[in-house]
């Protein structure tokens, strides 16, 4: 008997950039990356736009997608993305769309390209920021701020490098519990990491209240390209008892 047959999926939130930024989908803060042009804003390293059907850039579904691109160096992170402030009671499932375009062999030394972030902020002004993220190192796909820090890799083994150049579906099922959490991740449909989140303990709760995806990198990274489409976060009834198959959310159609 399949475990999670009567937990229902529950479409909470979505963004395929149909709305343009900032729009109904996204928290209206921009730190100076955003470009409606497309190119990069004097003093910057990194941007991100929103690209059309028919430009000749992946579009996975709709009109239009995310790019996040970075063509130099900075002293300081490279933060080139939308941000999301929400109320999503976990367990939930976040589902998304990337296209990565990166050279591995320029990506050395734990060099990391991320895909997202998510975490319980306090929401009561006390600045505290509980998170956790996944990216790009070494190739390999990747947690960071859990326990174990990096994931627990559940995958084939070796672990492949993450593929580059064509659409990738990523699947992240997330469970808060008050002073600690659950995450585990699918690439495709197949389960690759898990991890404890235990930085939740620095604000308790049960609902994701921040995320973002897209070009996130440390400040050495000299180049790289993503594309995002398609995210949506599911709510669920009841938590997964099935760990081994993905999701199907995403088969939902809403």
């Amino acid at each position: 008997m399949d475990p999670d047959a009567g937990i229902t999926c529950n479409l909470a939130w979505r963004s395929g950039f149909e709305t343009g930024f900032p729009g109904s989908d996204w928290f209206e803060y921009d730190n100076g990356s955003y470009s409606p042009e497309g190119s990069l804003n004097p003093g910057r390293t990194s941007g991100w736009t929103i690209v059309e059907q028919g430009s000749g850039e992946p579009v996975f579904s709709g009109d239009h997608s995310y790019r996040g691109w970075i063509e130099g160096t900075a002293p300081e992170s490279h933060r080139a993305y939308p941000v999301l402030h929400t109320h999503v009671a976990t367990p939930l499932v976040n589902t998304f769309l990337v296209y990565l375009e990166a050279d591995y062999s320029r990506l050395t030394g734990g060099q990391w390209i991320h895909f997202g972030t998510w975490g319980n902020a306090d929401d009561q002004g006390g600045g505290i920021w509980a998170l956790h993220t996944m990216s790009v190192v070494n190739g390999r796909l990747e947690f960071a701020h859990t326990n174990p820090f990096h994931g627990e890799s559940i995958g084939p083994s070796p672990q492949p490098n993450f593929p580059t150049d064509r659409w990738v579906r990523l699947t992240v099922y997330l469970e808060y519990n008050g002073n600690s959490g659950f995450v585990q991740v699918w690439q495709d449909g197949v389960p690759m990491l898990r991890a404890q989140v235990s930085q939740l303990e620095g604000a308790p709760g049960t609902h994701l209240t921040r995320a973002h995806w897209g070009m996130y990198a440390g400040g050495e990274v000299d180049h790289g390209t993503q594309y995002n489409d398609e995210i949506k976060i599911w709510s669920l009834d009841a938590p997964l008892g099935d760990l081994e198959t993905e999701p199907d959310c995403y088969l939902v159609a809403r």
